[in-house]
């Protein structure tokens, strides 16, 4: 498949904030070895030998940095396509991973282990998950309230899947009252309680609407989506941006309006959905009420009948998301999930924790399957069970490990990630100290001028490649090479 394969409308970059806890080795004992920030310290010891911190640019373009609420989070490169998202969010995964089994050597001495978990909340109710990046021209009227009607019915198609606190229900998560048992379609659909936010840290929504471009401001805007689950399944990935990008492409041609996925209430259609998939849900503008697999397939058939302009080719990688998508719909409506079971993350954990809960002979609340619940999350190849699933084909891999390879090293190709990560990797080589912002590069060591890059398509720049060669003739700086890669002042970070 080749790095190319899902050719998306615009560049499009996603973020995911995982969570860190640690634990006892060789059993239970009071109390957690490390607070939470202890953890994320640990985390990020060798990281924080840099002038930078816990926050820097990597030389793949993206960024890694501790985020509000004591989180790991990786904001991935921006990619022209969705083969490339897909691989820089599994890169990411495969940092964090590198990053915990580096602590975990550290801290053997001590009996304590650290696990990072993309798993969307925590036991103290707090939320954590995915946020995604698309480019758009600002001189298109996005027709938000369609959009986000969109979005929350992506929300449980393409949801990571959670079970509820203990005490829900008179007769609690042991009670297969449901077509994925006590299992709800997203584990973040029941933190949203309204359709935009302009402070998505203490409001929680849909989309953000604080209009931060990071390039130039006249001719882009950036759609900064908030609410979607982290995925363990890449096919979940490539579903979640397939849709949106493609409904955002019909919108700059004028072709849809989105004005029939448009909801009265959004938010309390994805509690409801995430339940009741389908229960019908009333729509703004008089037009009826809507089950969340009709308004997917109400928005799929607009997407085939439009999915490309005349002077783009066939791509049929981008319509086998789609028809995933299409069969998820069809497993919402009908409660069975067999057509889907190894690519949509819900689907996949529910039969994982069927399996658990059926060899162990016990409900749903039991701690095995609770610990299983967590596993599915858990970045490690020792006590995570991704890659197991994908050795015996419970989970399809869809991006070739030479692809996510390549993206642990190198940034996506057709953006200006290259121009950033290329500046990044030659201060990297040489020692020397980089001021980083995702529209500029700047170095400081010895001082130079700054070079903006206000276009996400752009990757290519004189500049830039004047700077890297004036890198390469100064050489290494005295003393050890740290690396220092700072980011850039008013650019801490890219999400909330």
């Amino acid at each position: 498949m080749s790095a190319g394969a899902g050719r998306l409308h615009r560049v499009v970059g996603i973020e995911t904030e995982y969570g860190a806890t640690s634990a006892w080795v060789g059993g239970p004992r009071d109390g957690a070895p490390l607070s939470v920030r202890e953890a994320v310290e640990e985390l990020f010891r060798d990281v924080s030998r840099a002038a930078s911190g816990s926050h820097r640019f990597t030389a793949t373009g993206a960024r890694l940095y501790v985020d509000v609420g004591l989180h790991p989070e990786f904001a991935g490169p921006e990619c022209a396509s969705l083969i490339d998202v897909v691989a820089h969010d599994l890169a990411g995964d495969h940092l964090l991973r590198a990053m915990t089994a580096a602590a975990n050597e550290r801290l053997e001495s001590r009996g304590a282990r650290l696990h990072v978990l993309k798993s969307n909340t925590d036991a103290w109710g707090a939320t954590f998950g995915c946020h995604e990046n698309y480019q758009v021209e600002r001189e298109v009227v996005l027709p938000l309230g369609g959009l986000i009607g969109l979005l929350a019915a992506r929300q449980i198609l393409t949801g990571a899947g959670a079970l509820p606190p203990l005490s829900d229900g008179p007769g609690g998560v042991g009670a297969d009252d449901g077509p994925i048992g006590p299992l709800r379609y997203s584990a973040r659909a029941g933190h949203i309680h309204g359709a935009t936010s302009a402070d998505p840290t203490h409001e929680r929504a849909f989309i953000n609407t604080r209009d931060e471009p990071h390039a130039d401001a006249s001719r882009w805007r950036r759609l900064h989506v908030v609410a979607g689950d982290s995925a363990m399944s890449p096919s979940t990935t490539a579903l979640k941006v397939a849709l949106v990008d493609g409904a955002l492409a019909l919108v700059e041609r004028g072709a849809w309006d989105l004005a029939e996925c448009e909801l009265v209430d959004p938010a309390g259609a994805a509690h409801v959905w995430n339940e009741d998939p389908t229960a019908r849900c009333d729509r703004a503008g008089g037009m009826g009420p809507i089950s969340c697999p009709d308004l997917l397939d109400m928005a799929l058939d607009r997407l085939a009948g439009a999915s490309h302009s005349p002077d783009e080719q066939d791509d049929p990688f981008t319509d086998a998301i789609l028809d995933l998508a299409r069969r998820g719909a069809r497993a919402l409506r009908t409660g069975d999930a067999s057509e889907v079971d190894t690519e949509l993350d819900w689907a996949i954990k529910h039969r994982v924790l069927s399996r658990v809960a059926q060899r162990c002979e016990c409900g749903w609340d039991d701690p095995r399957v609770r610990r299983a619940d967590l596993a599915y999350h858990d970045l490690s190849g020792a006590s995570g069970l991704r890659d197991d699933l994908l050795r015996v084909g419970l989970m399809v891999g869809l991006v070739d490990e030479g692809a996510v390879e390549r993206a642990t090293r190198r940034p996506p190709v057709g953006t200006r990630a290259e121009l950033r990560g290329r500046v990044v990797e030659a201060c990297e080589r040489t020692g020397r100290q980089l001021s980083v912002g995702w529209s500029h590069v700047r170095l400081d060591e010895p001082p130079r001028p700054q070079i903006d890059l206000p276009d996400p398509l752009s990757a290519a720049s004189a500049e830039v490649d004047a700077l890297i060669e004036e890198i390469v003739l100064l050489g290494p700086v005295d003393g050890p090479r740290l690396g220092r890669c700072a980011p850039a002042a008013g650019d801490a970070a890219r999400s909330e």
